[in-house]
């Protein structure tokens, strides 16, 4: 079987492949100041949590845009699973053609989500990944990355709301069932969410007015959950990086 890890700013998501059946997803919070042993212990606790003692893990892909981590998560695949997990970077065959100024600085996690949106729609596609940051990207007919757009995401939206004004309290983000908010709390969290679901949809038909031509919409991303259900033009892929990571793992598995 194959362990995908996507390690971001704010999570990390495992999920484990039995050749194309995505067969189990654990999260937890990237905390960069955790030891080796300490990321070992949630790795162990994944194992543990879906019962996977007895399951044979004979390869692992990392992508991460936390470069310190890349290593530990390495080393710690290796001692738990005696694998050489495989880092998605330039040296990794992706065989997706990029087409930017410098495409070397484009990150990991936009080309596993690219490569995972090919996979399973092709080309002519806007693909919408909220996380951290907000990551909008292009893929051309060619099925080619052809460039992105990147804005702060809805946690950061939250926390400076919060910081950088004297009365408004922080907010637990939730999806909102209306615009109008009647208090303070939903106020805040009708704002924060609704930008973000007209910002989506602004950046969609900025793209489409660009290219010339209609593009096939898809949203992922941890913060996506509470977006979705005011976006329904929009494909939902809860999983699209694992997605993308297993289909370079295959590009790069030698047999």
């Amino acid at each position: 079987m194959l362990l995908t890890i996507d390690i971001g700013n704010t999570l990390i998501d495992f999920g484990l492949w039995d050749n194309d059946e995505l067969s189990f997803v654990y999260k937890t919070r990237t905390k960069p100041l955790r030891s080796l042993d300490e990321y070992r212990s949630v790795l162990e606790l994944f194992v543990m949590t879906k019962h996977l003692e007895e399951v044979k893990i004979d390869r692992a892909i990392i992508s991460s845009v936390v470069p310190p981590l890349s290593p530990i998560f390495k080393t710690i695949v290796s001692s738990l699973f005696g694998v050489k997990a495989k880092i998605l970077g330039p040296r990794l065959k992706s065989g997706l053609a990029i087409k930017t100024d410098n495409p070397r600085e484009v990150g990991a996690d936009l080309v596993a989500d690219a490569v995972g949106a090919i996979s399973k729609y092709g080309s002519n596609l806007f693909i919408a990944d909220l996380g951290t940051a907000n990551k909008f990207i292009y893929i051309d007919e060619n099925s080619a990355f052809g460039g992105c757009a990147i804005a702060p995401g809805l946690a950061i939206g939250a926390n400076s709301l919060s910081k950088d004004t004297a009365a408004l309290p922080e907010v637990n983000l939730l999806a909102p069932d209306h615009v109008i908010g009647k208090n303070t709390h939903d106020s805040m969290n009708s704002g924060i969410i609704f930008s973000n679901v007209y910002a989506i949809e602004g950046f969609a038909n900025a793209f489409e007015k660009e290219v010339g031509h209609p593009l096939k919409r898809i949203l992922t991303g941890g913060n996506s959950i509470y977006v979705k259900k005011n976006l329904p033009g929009f494909e939902y892929e809860e999983n699209l990086l694992l997605l993308g990571l297993k289909e370079i793992d295959k590009r790069n598995n030698k047999k």
